[in-house]
């Protein structure tokens, strides 16, 4: 037990008062864990309750488990919730394996019962030879540092006393204990991909190249975690600065000549799709590196992605979003409009706009000149119902003193403002005129000459009110 004792210990897994739930299957790892956890309370004081997933498979075996397991716990005081769950209709109705829809049920099932009786952890019984398994696995599929790390002793929640402990010895506790424990026939099957590893790939490793592989691979799955940390750190560092989180998604601020790193560019292109929201279930290290090529082509380029995600190229870096759906797109053409008042701010578009009316004459031109990219000075002296919104058909910009007019959709065309963009564009505006396409130009139109006599001053601050 002092390896357990010290693997909740050392990496803080249970704090005096904690309430734990552990997932109680019956099989040999489980119990040892009960066990363990009922002898390091005599230690630190916690409360502890079980809970038992029945999946429905295995008919009166699996009954009889359900039955082992609620003895079990009645002989050590520990209360138990035993509950059932339909494994193959899941299955099937979620085309998912067996083995894929009973880690989903069983997780659903100990965070439900978490929240039920308000605990704070859910411990699960995975040992050292569990966490071998799980990393060679990950890298007969294909993974990178990340799948490497195998599980962590603390996940979240989820806490893993036995996470360093062989299997073997697990077994020994029991026996020395006297302590009876249950086997699940499905583990004796070699028809899933986890029991092959476990019966015939470590045994032939631990025969042929090295009687500890198991203890080896655990041993590095830990140093890769350690790795990883430092290295997230890092990466933390330059995402503070070039990942921007925006209400559409997250923008990537990266120059065509860019030195830095490629690995840190392709952990930053996973913050950016974090940032966004983005499912990172199907993106693997071929669409980062597609999302990266972008770094090298021209602004308006566009990647579409799996989980419906856009990567853009602009002109200061790449924007990745989702890709809006109909529903959404539908939603987009209804676009709200916002008068421009003196003295009232509007929040729109993840921006808070604010407008001022000032007399021309008491404007240094020299302010005016030097307006910055995001306060500009309108003309306003002919300016009666001026508004903020996004872009409509038929909107346009005078282009130059004559009254020279460009559709506003060739102007952002020109721009290279990519499609999947324009419609999130602000726009201040009086009728189909646009004032000023916000973060780009402003119309000839509105610009500030000696003969005007009156200036509308539109500010565009960040939504805590900060300048952009």
């Amino acid at each position: 037990m002092e390896r357990i004792f010290r693997t909740i210990t050392d990496f803080g897994l249970i704090a005096p008062g904690m309430g734990i739930l552990a997932g109680v299957s019956g099989g040999a790892d489980s119990v040892c864990l009960l066990l363990a956890l009922c002898r390091f309370r005599q230690i630190r004081p916690f409360s502890l309750r079980v809970v038992h997933v029945e999946h429905g498979i295995r008919g009166r075996e699996s009954l009889e488990d359900a039955e082992f397991t609620a003895d079990l716990c009645r002989k050590l005081d520990v209360p138990c919730e035993v509950v059932s769950a339909d494994v193959p209709k899941y299955a099937s109705d979620h085309r998912l394996s067996l083995e894929e829809a009973a880690r989903e049920l069983r997780y659903r099932i100990f965070r439900e019962q978490k929240e039920r009786w308000g605990l704070d952890r859910i411990a699960v019984a995975h040992n050292r030879d569990d966490q071998a398994e799980t990393v060679l696995m990950n890298l007969a599929r294909g993974t990178g540092l990340k799948g490497m790390q195998g599980m962590r002793p603390l996940n979240g929640e989820i806490i893993r006393p036995l996470l360093f402990t062989p299997r073997a010895e697990i077994e020994q506790i029991l026996l020395g204990l006297g302590q009876a424990w249950r086997t699940d026939s499905t583990n004796l099957s070699t028809d899933m991909t986890r029991n092959r590893v476990r019966r015939e790939l470590l045994p032939w490793m631990e025969k042929n190249l090295n009687q500890a592989a198991a203890a080896h691979v655990s041993q590095a799955a830990r140093q890769v975690q350690e790795a990883w940390e430092y290295l997230e750190r890092q990466v933390r560092r330059e995402a503070e600065v070039l990942v921007n989180k925006t209400e559409e998604g997250a923008f990537l601020r990266l120059s065509e000549n860019d030195e830095k790193d490629p690995f840190l560019l392709k952990e930053l292109v996973r913050h950016a799709l974090e940032d966004a929201g983005c499912p990172l279930k199907d993106i693997g290290r071929v669409h980062v590196e597609q999302i990266l090529s972008l770094k090298d082509r021209q602004a308006g380029k566009q990647i579409c992605l799996p989980g419906n995600v856009l990567a853009v190229r602009t002109e200061e870096g790449i924007c990745i979003r989702t890709r809006l759906q109909p529903a959404d797109e539908e939603k987009q053409k209804d676009t709200a409009v916002y008068p421009l008042l003196p003295g009232r701010a509007v929040q729109a578009g993840g921006y808070l706009v604010t407008c001022e009316i000032c007399e021309n004459a008491a404007l240094p031109m020299p302010e005016i000149l030097n307006e910055k990219k995001y306060t500009k000075y309108l003309a306003c002296d002919t300016i009666n119902h001026v508004c903020l919104r996004t872009r409509r058909p038929g909107d346009y910009l005078v282009v130059n003193r004559e009254g020279g007019r460009k559709k506003l959709k060739d102007y952002l065309i020109d721009r290279k403002v990519p499609a999947a963009m324009r419609d999130d564009l602000l726009l201040v505006a009086e009728g189909p005129h646009v004032l000023w396409v916000i973060g780009h130009r402003i119309s000839e139109a509105a610009k500030v000459s000696n003969d005007v006599r009156t200036v509308l001053k539109v500010t565009v601050l960040s939504q805590e009110g900060k300048q952009v």
